[in-house]
């Protein structure tokens, strides 16, 4: 598990619900903000401000940090052999953005270095006689790209190109995958790998894929990440160029419920149909909702909130476009998934009141 944005509330959910359970982060960056930053004061108990009671002071002792690079099999390996895991939620990667501007980095990271934790989880449950450890693996909507679909004006022509927005798409769980990105890639040969791993017996391999995951303390890195800054950025008080056309649609979902997708799938028993899962996220009308209506909540929450304006950046809108919309009927099925909690309007109310309390927790766009 990284220090990364997803993580970093997964840590906390499965710290504070389980009063047993020891974590390690295992990540290159050394930057803890996005986890001790859950406290309202400092984390330093040699700080004379130090609170034992405050959030993550009260957990801080069954963390460990690793700093380390994926990209390393003898870094990984070492950890597996310190820390001998049960589970890992396998969550380090470079986003989609990051990893087209350096696509060979984006490879050794997303693809190389979740080989290696596959290898260092195989290599050190067959040392120790151990059953395979369950590795938790976050796939992605941008696995997609392009995909066959019928033509509207006849139901005997497959069509292959990248999707409009008035194409509505609706992507099924076994939908055939034609990723457009280096990361969608990345993602789609993790899938394919884990699942052979899974087939020899070697791990426990089992994954969802994400609609864009929106909260505070995301990052800019990823091809979707307005999703989030238009909502975090107005909420501080600060201006936000939304890059997109303000009617390009956008399956979503508010990072807690992304957590609970994760919690929910490793704690399934007797799942025997498949190993990758769909994760719908937030509908208005049975829709994704478009850039106007993120920005129209966050007005609804906070009718002072800095202005949001949009320069719509072709490429990027383009890469959007190719998304759809993930349907979850087999995450339903399998796993009782009743869908996210967290409506548009909720997800900004909570998104504020975690804005509120952590604030250390968010790195200013600039020092990416």
């Amino acid at each position: 598990m990284g220090l990364v944005f997803i993580a970093s509330y997964l840590a906390m959910r499965l710290l504070e619900t389980n009063k047993d359970v020891q974590v390690v982060l295992f990540d290159c960056n050394p930057d803890m903000r996005r986890i001790t930053g859950f406290n309202k004061g400092p984390s330093d108990p040699q700080d004379p401000k130090y609170d034992p009671k405050d959030r993550y002071n009260t957990v801080a002792d069954r963390v460990t940090f690793v700093q380390g690079d994926l990209a390393l099999l003898s870094h990984v390996l070492a950890v597996f052999d310190k820390h001998e895991p049960t589970s890992v939620f396998h969550l380090g990667a470079l986003l989609s953005a990051g990893a087209d501007a350096n696509p060979t980095l984006g490879f050794d990271v997303d693809l190389l270095g979740t080989r290696h934790v596959f290898e260092a989880a195989r290599i050190y449950c067959q040392h120790n006689k151990k059953p395979p450890v369950r590795v938790l693996f976050p796939s992605t909507i941008a696995s997609f790209g392009l995909f066959p679909f019928t033509d509207p004006n006849d139901i005997h022509k497959l069509v292959v190109r990248p999707p409009k927005p008035e194409d509505k798409l609706v992507v099924p769980n076994e939908a055939i995958q034609l990723p457009t990105t280096m990361y969608g890639v990345s993602k789609v040969s993790v899938e394919r790998l884990g699942e052979h791993y899974h087939a020899k017996g070697w791990i426990d391999f089992w994954a969802v894929r994400f609609p864009s995951v929106v909260g505070a303390a995301r990052g800019p890195g990823g091809t979707t990440a307005y999703s989030t800054l238009m909502i975090q950025e107005p909420l501080m008080d600060k201006a936000y160029e939304v890059y997109v056309s303000s009617d390009t649609r956008l399956d979503i979902i508010y990072v807690k419920d992304a957590v609970d997708a994760l919690i929910r799938l490793h704690d399934a028993k007797d799942l025997k149909l498949r190993r990758v899962y769909n994760i719908a996220g937030i509908r208005i009308g049975g829709e994704a909702p478009q850039a106007s209506d993120i920005a129209a909540a966050v007005k609804l929450v906070k009718p002072n909130a800095a202005a949001i304006t949009y320069k719509q950046n072709d490429q990027l809108t383009a890469i959007v476009h190719t998304f759809g919309i993930l349907d979850a009927k087999a995450t339903y099925d399998d796993l009782q998934w009743a869908g996210p909690t967290f409506d548009l309007k909720q997800t900004i109310i909570d998104c504020k009141s975690e804005i509120d309390q952590y604030p250390g927790r968010i790195k200013a766009i600039e020092l990416y």
